[in-house]
C-alpha cells in the first residue's frame, strides 16, 4: 500500500491558531489497483513545536484493506508535505 498523492486539498477555517483542518482526496495504490478516497485531517501544533496529526477517512468509502496501515501511510505522507510547505494555508 502506498500513498501516491493528495488532490483537492481544501483548508477548513479554524479560529484556533494552533490547529489546521483540511479536507482532501487521497490517491492510494493498493496491491493491483489505484483508488481515490475522501479524507479529512487536522494538524495540531503543541506548545513545544511538536505536531500531532489526526486522519479521518470518509465512512462512505469502501476500502478493502486494513485501516491502520492506510492511516499510518497517510500520516507519514501528510507530515512530509507539511514539512515541505506543500499544504495550503488556512
Amino acid at each position: 500500500m502506498q500513498v501516491l498523492e493528495l488532490n483537492q486539498i481544501v483548508p477548513d477555517p479554524s479560529y484556533i491558531y494552533y490547529r489546521r483542518n483540511y479536507a482532501a482526496v487521497a490517491k492510494l495504490q493498493m496491491l493491483s489497483k489505484t483508488i481515490d478516497i475522501k479524507i479529512s485531517f487536522t494538524i495540531e501544533t503543541g506548545p513545544l513545536g511538536d505536531k500531532m496529526l489526526y486522519v479521518d477517512i470518509d465512512p462512505s468509502e469502501d476500502i478493502d484493506y486494513p485501516l491502520i496501515p492506510v492511516k499510518s501511510a497517510l500520516k507519514t505522507y501528510i507530515l512530509k508535505a507539511d514539512d515541505e510547505g506543500v499544504l495550503p494555508c488556512p
